[in-house]
């Protein structure tokens, strides 16, 4: 079997088809993800936050806040300087929510009577780069103006010398008035990261059509040399196991090979664990393997069909994984919140998911669940290639 397993290897190698989509396109395309994005960060680029703020009493009370967000709205000492906040009014909560929905604002705040801030979020957006800015700047304002009550309850003496008043506000603007920046996550989030990941999901389907094409070469009646291989000395379970570990090593070494230039080459960090990324690989050509069996096993399908199948499958699957632009990230964004089952029985999205956990979680629950998703979908069509498999009858010319 060693010897079929062999073959089966020098002889898909030899397949433009194969080295062109399952080795050169996922190199190619990161490629080209470097010279699109090379010298881009997203999540350090300059803009203005959009800013709704009810203009009712409590804004008009509230003096010091007030004063610091027009101040970084319109700032008088750069001209030319992009200002950090957009400041647009609202008459009453009822608009600042409906212009929060309708995406006119990236946040909206909200003075109560009792002089308390309250941020309005739309549930869809929540967590956003901008609204965390937002957010920071009203914890240091009342961080400020905590500390300078509690130093006027101390010493009121204090808030009337010029000298401490200075001091005060030297310290509250200084480094050493900041808190601790934690982050609950490994790396800070990117979604170009985003995008190499599905490129990874995008390989293991595409590279299905390595074990469809080995199982169609073992199979009765779906090739000649299938036909003739059923009649050798090899049995047809052994030549079945030959296929599928010669089309398991070729997609482990395509997606290996990807991750080794993702790392080399486009600067992906993989969290500092990519040496655990041949699990993921590993789990990914399973899947690989599976889906070709599955398609390469229905009974009455010409290879032609079996191939357009397959690349049916590979633009639907990896669509809701994030790989074709930002457009797609919304729609995997959108599934993964209304239709998580979807997303979990998607082999893209699972190889994805698999990737983005090593690289922004602390806990590797999170990747072991998408590997255990992957095994499971595996286990899944290859028990329904077993299924077709069984039992067919052909008729004999």
């Amino acid at each position: 079997m060693l010897t079929q397993i062999y073959y089966n290897i020098r002889m898909t190698l030899r397949s433009t088809g194969v080295v062109i989509w399952c080795f050169a396109f996922p190199l190619i395309m990161a490629t080209i993800f470097m010279t699109m994005f090379a010298g881009m960060q997203s999540n350090q680029s300059t803009h203005t936050i959009k800013l709704g703020v009810v203009e009712d009493t409590g804004w008009q009370d509230a003096t010091g806040l007030r004063t610091l967000l027009e101040e970084l709205a319109y700032p008088s000492d750069a001209e030319d300087e992009v200002p950090l906040l957009a400041l647009t009014g609202y008459a009453d909560r009822a608009a600042a929510e409906a212009g929060v929905r309708a995406g006119a604002v990236d946040t909206a705040l909200v003075i109560d009577a009792n002089g308390t801030e309250h941020l309005l979020v739309a549930p869809s957006d929540a967590g956003s780069t901008d609204q965390a800015i937002v957010q920071t700047i009203l914890d240091r304002y009342l961080q400020g103006e905590e500390l300078a009550g509690a130093l006027a309850k101390h010493d009121p003496a204090a808030r009337a010398n010029a000298e401490a008043r200075a001091a005060l506000a030297e310290n509250l603007s200084g480094e050493q008035a900041a808190t601790a920046e934690l982050s609950v996550l490994r790396e800070p989030p990117s979604e170009l990261s985003r995008f190499y990941y599905a490129l990874l999901g995008y390989s293991c389907i595409m590279c299905s059509t390595i074990a469809q094409t080995l199982i169609d070469r073992t199979r009765i009646a779906a090739t000649p040399e299938g036909s003739r291989r059923q009649v050798g000395a090899l049995s047809p379970a052994r030549q079945l196991a030959a296929a599928l570990v010669a089309s398991w090593l070729i997609v482990m070494t395509s997606m290996m090979l990807a991750v080794a230039y993702f790392y080399v080459v486009a600067g992906i960090s993989f969290g500092g664990r990519v040496w655990l990324t041949p699990v993921a690989c590993g789990a990914c050509a399973l899947v690989s393997c599976a889906l070709g069996a599955f398609v390469g096993a229905l009974p009455g399908t010409q290879a032609g069909v079996k191939d357009a199948l397959i690349t049916i499958a590979t633009l639907a699957l990896s669509l809701p994984a994030g790989l074709f632009g930002t457009p797609a990230l919304e729609v995997a964004n959108w599934l993964s919140q209304h239709m998580p089952l979807a997303q979990l029985l998607n082999p893209a999205v699972q190889a994805t998911e698999a990737m983005l956990s090593l690289t922004f979680y602390d806990s590797l629950a999170p990747f072991a669940s998408a590997c255990g998703a992957l095994l499971a979908i595996a286990a899944l069509l290859g028990a329904g290639a077993l299924i077709f498999m069984r039992r067919q009858r052909y008729v004999c010319a």
